[in-house]
């Protein structure tokens, strides 16, 4: 069995390259296809998945940093077809790093020079904002072709991620995750649902996560899809006690998934 976990596109095209030339020369079964985790590169993402009904995602374009953080810089991103505010990140960056709302172009030429690299994805903001003023972004799974709710993350600023969340702090947030993961069509209703499913059978890999949130008329709002979604371990606290079966139902997919591949007969020579 060859499972492959090279899963960022834009930082990994190299080693993606190697494991498509290892995987050309083996018989053995292969979890997440190298030449399908390669074309879950943001810009690539943004273009294909934005077509599929029920989805919006953000324009999307690399652009060179020295430009960005010059006099040109806010013409450049006009002529992109970028409006303020809008998001600025290094690509390869995960966890909320090197990734910064720009709300003004009075703003860029400062935020372009404190990010590294050469070239820097502008990104346009999605708003994810509620009623209430929170931002919310889901987290589900795609394993071998199922899809399992896996968080929902809420707070009140932009960038959200479950570990800097207001979750542990607000037990009515948790009340709307738990129904989230107890019932999770009910939740984001059939659009929605409809959607992922046409962006699970578009991704094509085996192993795979979807960051997202709901917009006002219930599609799908875009932020990431690809194989580098991790499941972190809980802690024994029990404010999370709710959250440990829907955790046990994908680590179990995933056993299931590798058990069943690595015991499939090779391909014949």
């Amino acid at each position: 069995l060859i499972f492959n976990a090279i899963g960022d596109a834009d930082l990994c095209r190299p080693a993606l390259e190697a494991a498509i030339r290892l995987v050309a020369r083996s018989k053995a079964a292969v979890i997440n296809d190298p030449h399908a985790v390669m074309r879950t590169g943001r810009i690539d993402n943004a273009g294909r998945l934005g077509a599929i009904a029920g989805v919006v995602t953000a324009r999307t374009a690399a652009l060179a940093r020295d430009i960005l953080a010059g006099p040109d810089g806010a013409a450049l991103l006009a002529g992109e077809g970028f409006a303020f505010p809008l998001l600025l990140r290094s690509p390869g960056y995960h966890t909320g790093r090197n990734f910064i709302l720009v709300e003004t172009a009075a703003d860029l030429p400062a935020a372009a020079a404190g990010l590294p690299g050469d070239e820097l994805l502008a990104i346009e903001y999605l708003d994810a904002r509620d009623a209430d003023g929170n931002a919310r972004k889901y987290r589900v799974m795609m394993i071998d072709g199922a899809i399992y709710p896996l968080h929902l993350a809420i707070s009140r600023n932009w960038k959200v991620h479950y570990f800097t969340s207001d979750m542990a702090d607000q037990p009515g947030h948790r009340e709307q995750e738990a129904r989230f993961l107890a019932d999770m069509p009910a939740a984001l209703g059939g659009k929605a649902m409809a959607a992922l499913q046409r962006i699970k059978d578009e991704l094509g890999l085996d192993y795979a996560g979807v960051d997202f949130a709901i917009g006002a008329d219930g599609e799908l709002l875009l932020f990431e899809a690809n194989a580098t979604m991790v499941i972190a371990p809980l802690s024994q606290d029990e404010r999370w006690a709710y959250r440990r079966d829907a955790i046990g139902k994908i680590l179990d997919a995933v056993g299931a998934m590798i058990t069943a591949r690595s015991a499939a007969p090779k391909e014949s020579e």
